[in-house]
């Protein structure tokens, strides 16, 4: 199968000025990252990230993917992982939690 997808900007109805990403026939990890990178720059929610504490900022590059799971993981400092779904980025998430401390990561 050919890695191929269409990225498509979509102003939501719902929320009048804001735009969402809708991605078709993608098939490789590269697609979906860029689909992500895409709808992560543009978020869909109402929070300020500019006032959030977090532990550092990476890039969704650097995160390990769990294709079964559809979840990005990253070493967190305590042991654990920081931890955020595919579906959290496509709704514009763009800070990953780790389960067992209060540490934040934003991509």
């Amino acid at each position: 199968m050919a890695d191929t997808h269409t990225v498509v900007p979509v102003e939501d109805t719902a929320k009048p000025g804001v735009v969402v990403v809708a991605v078709t026939a993608q098939s490789s990890k590269t697609a979906e990252i860029e689909s992500i990178t895409a709808t992560a720059a543009k978020p869909t929610t109402d929070t300020n990230y500019t006032d959030i504490n977090c532990y550092d900022e990476i890039e969704i590059e650097d995160m390990d993917y769990d294709e079964d799971e559809e979840k990005y993981t990253y070493p967190c400092p305590c042991g654990d992982r920081f931890e955020i779904t595919r579906i959290e980025l496509e709704n514009g998430e763009i800070i990953a939690k780790c389960p067992s401390c209060s540490l934040l990561l934003k991509i």
